[in-house]
């Protein structure tokens, strides 16, 4: 039943008829007092209570008094029409006041959102949320709205392990992390105990021996030769051989005692003997170790990271850490997944030293983008720095996994030791939103359109997505799964053979993929599949490759060798190719020469060393942490040999070697044969004996004109080859 409005009716009168608006107060007090005693009638008869319109309408002395009869047809019409009016304008009130309620919610939603987001995702340059996940190719300009729900399972966290804040650790996309003090000793590493995703690769054990890898090693290269028509060039004499691998596997040159020890060795298999000399022997193991630790430094800083003051790497920690795990042989994933996962500070002084830190610490501030790129060029062989801003045109690397790659790094930061001030690498929950803890990373292709990336391995493995530390440890998980990958070990014999060679299957070694072909694909395969086998030892993998044939060959080319040649693109290794000493190859050579320590004796001076080495190297300073080297063939190179302090100290008289010659009682014919062999290893042909016999005729002072024989031939083209 419908009642006319007491309140309403009059104000729509007003809208409608231009009527005044009637003093309500007094009806609506003497309406109240008749609801309340029609309440008690009605308590008491049982009816029920009237609406306050009914009332209202009852006392007012105005309002038109309901009747019984019937009114007239015009004044029925009349009533119809202003209720159908009043109808109308009701409608519309209410629609307007709803409408207008809906937007200033939804304006509230939509502002708090905003805020939230502009505090905690903002990408440098712009102001809008991410609306995709890059499956898709867009339009330029288009924004992706079909974002990729999220299916992931979110793993349980055992019941003993501790909660850690969602949110902590959050940063903004390509903002830089604030360095803050970490917390104290019990809860600087991340206690959590996160499960794991992805479990060890079981690979089989080796079943071949040493010699069957070696001569597959040779039968693999020789059919490369058959199929290129050239032959090999003759084997290498003794003399050649024993300072290759000397400066190969110690990072010198030998001593005249080693060469003759090796040249006067009768029994079968001299050259195995060597070999096995320098790689298990008691007497070089020190020696092995320091060499080889700074070779793998220099892959993981650069030869120039860590020898400035402000460095914020130790780099005499981390060769410390390396010569540990050669000393022990340690396999090497172990190694790379030490360096991949480790946290706590670069400074031995303290409770949380780490030096296996020394690999990150420089790299994984801001975004991680360089810890991103010498990651995947250190252990899986390929660049894709340029994927971090377009997709490359000939390795197939896309921004998005070169992101993905990325996400894996983004709960690393970096924080300072309140008692050393030392740089520290933890671990954070990473999350950029309070309602979800899936840590996403942000980036920007060359249109504009913002992408979203989530952890994912190069060959498409993903792992959960969530940021927080107690559900996924993603460096844990990124180490796994790089020495699982077929690509870690190929990488990883690529580099050796390159070190052992001057020249590596691929070039350069750190781009290797289907744009650049391996000159030896299946030897590449077959030597990296006994090289995990082997539970990743580096030492077996030397041995191999210092036995092979191609290793054994002259650095002479013969006319039957004329297409080999590897500055072509065409490395067939049907010869030893000759290059120039590395730099701590020429040190530890000049340092020997000069100190002549006792024989077996360790040739270990990592503060000497990297003085020396931080005079010759120096980083760029650019985005992809390059380097340059005096060490370059040009002048800077001449004058650092001719006048540089090493050199002086290792031609002065009272230089080991040279004062060793000159105080003995050797004929002069044998003092100078022993001057060669210190410095080329090898004896002086005819035509230089007769020629430094003449001078020595002309020189009144043999101490004299010996000791500038001895500089000429240190300062010869020759003395800094490896050939």
């Amino acid at each position: 039943m419908n009642h006319e409005d007491p309140i309403i009716d009059p104000l729509l009168e007003e809208l409608l008829g231009q009527q005044q608006m009637p003093d309500l107060s007094a009806r609506i007090a003497k309406a109240h007092q008749q609801r309340k005693q029609q309440a008690k009638d009605a308590s008491v008869n049982g009816h029920a209570r009237a609406p306050l319109s009914m009332t209202l309408m009852a006392t007012d002395s105005t309002a038109p008094v309901t009747s019984t009869e019937a009114p007239e047809p015009s004044s029925r019409a009349n009533t119809a029409r202003r209720r159908m009016q009043r109808r109308r304008m009701v409608a519309t009130i209410g629609s307007l006041a709803l409408s207008l309620c809906l937007l200033v919610i939804l304006g509230g939603v939509a502002y708090y959102g905003y805020q939230s987001f502009s505090d905690q995702n903002t990408v440098p340059g712009q102001g809008i949320p991410l609306a995709a996940d890059g499956k898709q190719n867009p339009s330029g300009g288009a924004r992706d709205h079909q974002a990729k729900p999220e299916t992931d399972q979110v793993p349980q966290i055992a019941s003993n392990t501790k909660q850690t804040t969602p949110n902590a650790g959050m940063s903004k996309p390509g903002s830089k992390m604030p360095i803050v003090q970490p917390p104290g000793p019990a809860t600087l590493a991340n206690n959590t105990v996160a499960p794991r995703f992805v479990q060890p690769r079981v690979r089989d054990s080796l079943k071949l021996s040493d010699r069957q890898i070696v001569d597959e090693i040779d039968q693999q290269v020789a059919s490369v030769w058959q199929a290129e028509n050239v032959k090999p060039s003759p084997d290498a004499t003794d003399h050649e051989f024993c300072r290759r691998t000397y400066l190969q596997l110690l990072g010198r040159i030998p001593t005249v005692d080693e060469i003759k020890q090796f040249v006067n060795y009768r029994q079968d298999g001299r050259r195995e003997w060597l070999v096995d000399e320098i790689l298990g022997g008691e007497k070089y193991e020190a020696e092995f170790a320091s060499f080889w630790s700074a070779r793998f430094a220099n892959l993981l800083v650069g030869r120039a990271g860590g020898m400035s003051k402000d460095s914020s790497i130790n780099r005499q920690a981390l060769e410390s850490y390396l010569v540990d795990a050669f000393r022990e042989n340690k396999p090497y994933h172990l190694v790379v997944q030490d360096l991949l996962t480790a946290q706590g500070t670069t400074s031995p002084g303290s409770e949380q030293f780490n030096p296996a830190t020394n690999f990150l610490v420089s790299m994984i501030d801001g975004d991680a983008k360089l810890a991103t790129a010498k990651t995947c060029s250190a252990f899986l062989g390929q660049q894709m720095q340029c994927a971090e801003c377009h997709n490359h045109p000939s390795t197939g690397w896309s921004q998005e996994k070169y992101w993905g790659l990325n996400a894996f790094f983004r709960q690393t930061k970096l924080a300072t030791d309140s008692k050393t001030g030392a740089l520290a690498v933890v671990d954070r929950d990473f999350s950029n939103t309070a309602q979800s803890d899936a840590g996403e990373v942000y980036y920007e292709q060359p249109n504009g359109l913002l992408k979203v990336a989530y952890p994912q391995f190069v060959d498409g493995t993903t792992i959960p997505r969530s940021g927080n530390l107690a559900k996924v440890d993603r460096r844990q998980e990124l180490a796994q799964l790089i020495v699982n990958s077929d690509q870690f070990p190929k990488v990883t014999v690529n580099r050796m053979w390159q070190h052992f060679f001057g020249v590596g299957f691929t070039q350069p070694v750190d781009d290797m993929g289907p744009h650049n072909p391996a000159s030896h694909p299946e030897l590449l395969e077959k030597l990296s599949q006994h090289f995990a086998e082997s539970n990743f030892d580096l030492r077996r993998l030397m041995r191999w490759i210092t036995l092979s044939q191609p290793y054994g060959l002259s650095s002479r080319q013969i006319d039957e060798n004329l297409a080999d040649n590897p500055d072509g693109g065409k490395q067939l290794f049907a010869r030893y190719y000759a290059r120039q000493m590395e730099a701590e190859q020429l040190f530890h050579s000049l340092q020997m020469l000069a100190n002549q320590p006792s024989r077996g004796n360790a040739i270990i001076a990592l503060g000497e060393r990297h003085s020396w080495l931080g005079q010759v190297n120096q980083k760029m300073g650019d985005d992809e942490d390059s380097e340059t080297s005096t060490l370059d063939g040009g002048i800077s190179q001449s004058l650092l040999m001719m006048n540089g302090g090493l050199m002086r100290k290792a031609t002065d008289a009272q230089a080991a070697v040279l004062k060793n010659v000159t105080a003995s009682k050797m004929p002069i014919q044998e003092k100078v044969d022993h001057l060669f062999l210190a410095a080329l290893s090898r004896r002086p042909t005819k035509k230089e004996s007769s020629a430094i016999g003449e001078i020595l005729k002309t020189r009144p002072n043999q101490a004299a004109a010996l000791q500038d024989i001895w500089w000429a031939l240190l300062n010869s083209n020759e003395f800094i080859l490896d050939h």
